[in-house]
């Protein structure tokens, strides 16, 4: 799933390519991508609508328009995809096309439909529970080692679930959770509140740290991610621990350890991270 960075570089991406643009036609191809309101009725409230902007939230997309207060949430889930493409060309996967009025084209697409439209009549009306809940962004100025620390004494489950979450700190998944622990010597199954005031300033600056380099790197991408251009990242050719289960530790060269915790895939040395 794109984790806050991928989503990052794609928000900027199509904000700097779609901001004040006026949306000619909506074409639902997959008409239950719509996840809250008709597709019909969706399509008639947008098109006719100049974008705004494009924002993020966590790993949520959010586009605004001009002279409404309608929202428009994005969820690309494990294979969505946003590109923007100077002409209209409809490809395979494409589940939304968003015509605009200079003949370009904003496509939502998705191998296997799971992610998520949905459309507000305004910020106020957001019935997203995931969404209005989620917590920090960690790479805000709000998000300090203290605030982490104020944060992981409410909860005893382990750290990498409690990283995972969102309704803590927004936005970091799977791969950044592992590398972020990595780099802090924490082991994900320490319980959140067990972490020193010291372990939390390196895990707040390893946060900070693996999310900067990746959107530098432009994202992570293995199968499905691609930025809004259609391209890919490379910050999979710098992960230290994810994906490496099995393989020699890049710092001890002891066999980095893997896991099922809470459900998810978990990579991690069992002697650096003591």
């Amino acid at each position: 799933m794109p984790e806050l960075p991928e989503v990052e570089l794609i928000k900027r991406y199509i904000h700097e390519h779609v901001a004040g643009k006026t949306v000619a036609s909506v074409d639902s191809l997959l008409p239950r991508m719509w996840r809250n309101c008709p597709a019909q009725l969706a399509e008639t409230l947008v098109t006719g609508q100049t974008i705004e902007a494009v924002k993020r939230r966590g790993k949520y997309l959010v586009i605004t328009f001009q002279h409404t207060a309608l929202q428009l949430i994005i969820h690309l889930k494990l294979t969505g995809r946003l590109i923007y493409r100077p002409q209209a060309e409809v490809e395979r996967f494409d589940r939304i096309l968003f015509h605009f009025t200079d003949g370009t084209l904003l496509a939502y697409g998705d191998v296997r439909t799971l992610g998520a439209l949905y459309l507000f009549e305004s910020p106020k009306a957001i019935d997203l529970k995931a969404y209005l809940h989620m917590g920090v962004e960690p790479l805000s100025q709000a998000f300090t080692s203290g605030k982490l620390y104020e944060l992981t004494r409410r909860s005893s489950m382990p750290i990498k679930p409690f990283l995972l979450g969102q309704q803590y700190v927004a936005g970091i998944g799977n791969i950044y959770a592992d590398e972020a622990l990595f780099l802090a010597k924490v082991l994900p199954t320490r319980p959140a509140d067990s972490l020193t005031d010291s372990e939390v300033k390196r895990l707040h600056r390893s946060l900070r740290k693996v999310l900067r380099h990746s959107l530098e790197r432009g994202g992570t991408s293995f199968r499905d991610y691609k930025n809004g251009a259609g391209g890919k990242g490379q910050n999979q050719d710098y992960l230290l621990v994810y994906g490496r289960g099995g393989k020699p530790c890049l710092h001890c060269k002891r066999p980095l350890q893997d896991m099922t915790l809470r459900g998810r895939h978990t990579v991690f040395c069992g002697h650096c991270q003591k």
